[in-house]
């Protein structure tokens, strides 16, 4: 064979190689094509349903007939007792200020004179003033972003008493310079005094629990003896109320009990959810950092409209809470927890397993509808079949700690573990697949 048609049996061969090779990239391209995976994770979902409730509470009016300008003494959510006074009334908005002053700098200098004690900071240590520094910022930060600003004015004070502490230990002030800062605040308070005038008159609270100084026209539309018994026509009433302005001279109300109810209204395919459930909790928007507890005392079904009014019992209760009335609510009936899957990357195959006797006799066993996934491991796919405790909103929630019941069940190799690359879209798949 001569150079020339070695040349030419060479680029032939040579050519065929990249068709080939075109080909079988395109093969492949085309076959991966659409293929989408998600890392699944493990965490929590909720089954639960939203409903407008109506917030029903044990809430007495504090009605004080004054003249004049009030300074209150207690912040929403402090418990009052019989009796205590809950606010003073002043002749002008200057005696008020300045005596709302004097509050703060009896505080201010009481939190020094605790500092300017040498038994106080030479016993404490510079690591233990950091933690509480840190944790007093934490806890602002935390009443900041969940709205509790209630607790802001004490939250702050910790924080500056935590940051006094720190100066005297590194060295930086005295208690010499705070006993000069304790006696510049003395004359403050004397001059203040001095030119203030006193309080004309004091509101005292009617019965003892928290109080909350707003107030809605609606403390009063249903007693807390009769709501176990409402209706969905009455909760609708409720519901249908709006809120308006409390009587004259109304200064605030208390809520006498820590135990309150939510009446809302559900219907018959909502009501399927709460079947056989007694504890809840609850999702309440801009009043709540957290679920809050509730129990269900009573489903009072219209066996002509197919609606129930449901009334929830809840135990917790603080300044926020205190101010709920006709709100958005979630009602959050079960949480679950596992491995979270897109529902769109479950597969129902028909699995084959095959078994070898000790005479060499292959049997072939086929399980209908194995229910399972498809698994990214390096370049192949790998089909793993799972068990899920529910589907939540499009979230399947898979086990990977299973009974011996279920192990005994499996016909895959593995079940899906936690950071799997799942596959929740394509097509043409199947166990083995080589994908690029």
């Amino acid at each position: 064979m001569n150079a020339k048609k070695i040349r030419t049996a060479a680029a032939v061969v040579i050519a065929l190689m990249i068709l080939v090779y075109v080909g079988v990239s395109a093969f492949f391209a085309f076959s991966n094509m659409g293929i989408e995976t998600e890392t699944v994770s493990y965490g929590q979902v909720s089954d639960s349903l939203q409903a407008q409730g109506f917030a029903i509470r044990n809430e007495t009016l504090v009605v004080g007939e004054y003249d004049g300008v009030i300074s209150y003494r207690m912040a929403d959510g402090t418990r009052v007792a019989k009796g205590g006074v809950i606010a003073d009334v002043y002749q002008s908005e200057d005696d008020a200020a300045a005596w709302s002053r004097i509050e703060r700098i009896d505080r201010e200098v009481a939190n020094l004179q605790a500092l300017s004690q040498p038994a106080d900071f030479y016993s404490s240590n510079t690591s233990a003033i950091g933690s509480q520094i840190y944790t007093s910022l934490n806890s602002l930060s935390a009443a900041l972003r969940g709205g509790e600003f209630s607790q802001i004015s004490q939250l702050k004070e910790n924080l500056q008493n935590a940051l006094n502490r720190r100066q005297i230990l590194i060295s930086e002030e005295t208690a010499e310079d705070f006993a000069l800062h304790i006696s510049e605040l003395e004359g403050e308070r004397a001059q203040l005094a001095a030119s203030a005038g006193g309080a004309v008159a004091s509101i005292t609270a009617p019965v003892a629990g928290y109080f909350i100084s707003g107030t809605d026209g609606l403390e009063s539309v249903m007693a807390m003896d009769e709501v176990e018994d409402i209706t969905p026509t009455e909760a609708k009433e409720l519901l249908a109320q709006e809120p308006g302005e409390g009587p004259a001279h109304a200064v605030g109300k208390v809520c006498s009990d820590f135990n309150w109810y939510l009446v809302f209204v559900l219907g018959e395919n909502d009501m399927v959810k709460l079947e056989d459930v007694e504890e809840v909790t609850l999702d309440i928007p801009f009043a709540s950092s957290g679920p809050v507890p509730a129990t269900v005392v009573a489903k009072n079904r219209d066996t002509q409209t197919g609606e129930t009014a449901v009334v929830l019992e809840c135990s917790t209760m603080d300044s926020d809470l205190a101010l709920v009335r006709n709100e958005l609510i979630q009602i959050n009936v079960r949480t679950y927890s596992g491995i979270l899957v897109d529902e769109k990357a479950l597969r129902f195959l028909d699995w084959e397993t095959t078994s070898t006797d000790e005479n060499g006799n292959v049997t072939t066993q086929v399980t209908e509808n194995v229910k399972g996934v498809y698994v990214k491991r390096g370049d192949r796919l790998e089909f793993v079949q799972v068990f899920t405790n529910t589907s939540v909103n499009g979230v399947a929630v898979c086990r990977t700690e299973l009974t011996e019941e279920e192990r005994n069940s499996m016909v895959t190799e593995n079940t899906i573990q936690l950071y799997d690359e799942v596959v929740v879209g394509g097509t043409n798949l199947y166990d083995g697949k080589i994908i690029q």
